[in-house]
């Protein structure tokens, strides 16, 4: 009887700890996109166009992307809770106040920058931390965690478009509340987080891990940097697309949709990773992705088939997302901390700074050019995944 119960205790306290942890990972990823849906009217407030629009999300990547290799091998050193923690409440006042009292474009960037670093602690200490309690099947496991960042996606749209329509720019203030609350929940919990991994003799974080990593990661990095470059164009272009369209008031819906169909999407190809590998799932998700943005964003107008087309688009786009993560750690099997953020970081960081020049292409050319530009970005990706070599060392 003893043991019975102890067995249920245990299953009662690893539900719990899931629980928080995946509500604090919707809640942290939610952080990051607030500002999408309101592009349009920051537009209109600070007097800025579709190229310094494109250039907030490389200077995002800055922090929530470019940094977490550092953070990432910080975290596979030291661990402890203030990673997980720290991060979600800096990154909750961080994006929250600065959509709320941002007095300038420049203002508010840095207050996005600054948000961008909590998140940037956020992740790669907690993909360390999935990866090493599922080994085997890395990829769907992988693709679960992700899920529940993808809900956070999903939810964050429609409630900063609702509190902007009810309480106006100082509103946003009231969006740091989930994150204050979360911390709270989350450290009781985090602070008997273990060290994720100790560094093995062999793979150290250093100067010759990084260039172990990058002779056997540069062509993957390269798919990754033109990826990120598609998606994070796309992703800016959309809400200021559908309010060119004259439908400015639905865009918290439509990035919704997106990123239902990602969340759809990354679960699904996180667990054919597994079965057909990580090149097949890679490629269709690449070539699917900018046909769907050709026929959704460059296309047509606003009916059933643009919904269609950006609902398919997010499925397709984060259909690799779990691939990218877990082939990344495949790379440094020893530092999975700082896998997770040379993947997540160097990579995506070069990419997302891509949006900017296809934003001043979009501002000069017009927005059909630059979305042939960032579908262009994914097709030409495809052609090097032909020359991925299977992980030796999955993690």
């Amino acid at each position: 009887m003893r043991m019975i119960n102890g067995q249920i205790k245990g299953l009662m306290s690893s539900w719990m700890q899931t629980c928080v942890w995946g509500s604090a990972h919707a809640i942290n990823d939610g952080y990051p996109t607030l500002y999408l849906p309101l592009l349009p009217i920051l537009m209109q407030r600070w007097h800025f166009g579709v190229s310094q629009a494109g250039l907030l999300a490389g200077l995002l990547a800055l922090t929530t992307q470019a940094l977490q290799p550092l953070l990432g091998a910080w975290s596979d050193r030291r661990g402890g809770p203030w990673f997980v923690v720290g991060g979600l409440l800096i990154g909750a006042l961080g994006n929250s106040l600065g959509l709320a009292w941002a007095p300038s474009y420049g203002i508010f960037a840095l207050a996005l920058m600054l948000g961008g670093l909590g998140n940037a602690s956020f992740h790669p200490h907690m993909a360390a931390l999935v990866s090493l309690q599922h080994k085997g099947h890395s990829g769907r496991h992988m693709s679960g965690w992700m899920v529940s960042g993808m809900v956070g996606h999903i939810l964050a749209p429609l409630a900063v478009v609702a509190l902007w329509k009810w309480k106006g720019a100082p509103g946003m203030a009231l969006l740091a509340l989930p994150g204050l609350i979360g911390a709270v929940f989350l450290y009781p919990m985090a602070k008997t987080v273990p060290m994720p991994y100790k560094p093995t003799k062999t793979v150290k974080t250093s100067s010759g891990a990084w260039k172990a990593a990058w002779k056997r990661g540069r062509v993957f990095l390269g798919i990754v940097a033109l990826r990120s470059m598609g998606a994070a164009s796309l992703l800016t272009l959309l809400p200021i697309i559908w309010d060119r369209r004259g439908n400015s008031a639905e865009s918290g819906v439509v990035l919704a949709v997106v990123y239902a169909g990602g969340m759809i999407g990354n679960l699904l190809g996180g667990t054919l990773s597994d079965v057909m590998g990580p090149k097949v799932v890679l490629g269709v998700s690449l070539l699917g992705s900018a046909l769907a943005a050709w026929i959704g964003m460059g296309t047509v107008g606003t009916g059933w088939a643009f919904w269609t087309a950006v609902a398919m688009w997010g499925f397709l786009v984060n259909g690799a997302g779990a691939v990218v993560i877990v082939y990344g750690q495949s790379l440094l099997p020893g530092n999975l901390g700082m896998a997770s953020g040379l993947t997540m970081g160097i990579g995506s960081t070069m990419g997302a700074f891509g949006a900017w020049a296809v934003g001043t292409v979009a501002q000069w050319r017009g927005l059909t050019m630059a979305v042939d530009l960032a579908a262009l970005c994914l097709v030409v990706a495809t052609l090097p995944v032909v020359w991925l070599k299977k992980p030796t060392n999955r993690p």
